[in-house]
């Protein structure tokens, strides 16, 4: 029976790793994510695993030999828990993939729906009930606002559309 095992991979070599198991026909799915970098005095979008050192291969318990995956360029071997080599549930492949697009990416932006310059609500914290402008989301799940002139960054949960 197939299920989906995590690979660990060697840094900086998902891609690799992906590309030399997919050549000797193993099944894989390497979710990825676009981000924006900065790189020198302009931005640009690159895309990175969403699991950097990780991928996901699928694989037959007792018809396929999976001693091919310890030797292939860029594995590190299989995740394992002492000896055991834990299943990743299909239900967890699958919401990824659902997710994904044609170029296995998928998009981590909230659905909350702010977009830059839409008027909020502060709803937190000590400038609760003032309005502000959205202006950015930063990774650490906190959003920046201009404030009448004041750029102040904020929780995400401490705003709201303004009416």
């Amino acid at each position: 029976m197939k299920q989906w095992y995590a690979v660990h991979c060697k840094p900086k070599q998902d891609e690799r790793a992906e590309t030399e198991l997919v050549k000797q026909g193993f099944e894989v799915f390497r979710p990825r994510i676009r981000s924006r970098r900065r790189t020198r005095q302009r931005y640009r979008v690159v895309v990175e695993s969403m699991f950097p050192r990780y991928l996901f291969v699928n694989l037959d318990d007792t018809d396929q030999d999976w001693s091919p995956i310890r030797s292939t360029r860029g594995v590190t071997g299989l995740v394992r828990m002492g000896e055991r080599v834990p299943v990743v549930p299909d239900a967890v492949i699958q919401m990824l993939r659902e997710r994904a697009d044609e170029e296995n990416c998928i998009d981590l932006q909230p659905e909350d729906g702010f977009a830059p310059n839409d008027r909020v609500l502060i709803t937190d914290g000590p400038l609760a009930g003032l309005e502000a402008l959205f202006r950015a989301r930063n990774s650490q799940e906190r959003v920046v606002v201009l404030l009448n002139m004041m750029q102040v960054t904020l929780p995400v949960h401490a705003i709201t559309r303004a009416r």
